[in-house]
């Protein structure tokens, strides 16, 4: 049986780039710089994107689609005669049953947009949390 003695005799020197800190630091700040450059490219490319990024900017600008359902008349109404002037509309959707207060004269729509309730969505969330947490 043969044994082998393995020796290292110093180091390779690592080739230094040309232009040495300065020209580096140059490089990442450039790359820095134009990142938002190439997102806006990459977001441009792809129309999935494109769309996913409509989407979400119409969830968070309009809100999301709810269907009117149930709604109370500021004033008695007699048969046939639509109502005008409504105290509340009360609408079920994606947020669940929300319920909005229309100015004075205006009446409810079949189909709203309702702004998302960033309150009750954080309640939710810290509700799953805990339930996960008990679980433990």
């Amino acid at each position: 049986m043969a044994m082998y003695e393995v020796k290292t005799e110093g180091r390779k020197r690592r080739k230094s780039r040309k232009g040495g800190k300065l020209r580096t630091a140059g490089r990442i700040l450039g790359k820095v710089a134009l990142a938002p450059f190439r997102l806006g490219k990459a977001v441009i490319l792809r129309p999935r994107m494109v769309m996913a990024a409509g989407l979400v900017g119409g969830v968070l600008y309009v809100g999301t689609p709810h269907v009117g359902w149930d709604y109370q008349c500021n004033h008695p109404t007699r048969g046939g005669q639509p109502c005008l002037s409504v105290s509340y509309c009360a609408y079920y959707g994606f947020q669940g049953r929300r319920v909005t207060f229309p100015d004075y004269g205006e009446p409810c729509r079949l189909i709203g947009f309702v702004p998302v309730d960033w309150e009750k969505l954080g309640a939710d969330v810290r509700e799953l949390v805990m339930s996960y947490v008990r679980e433990l």
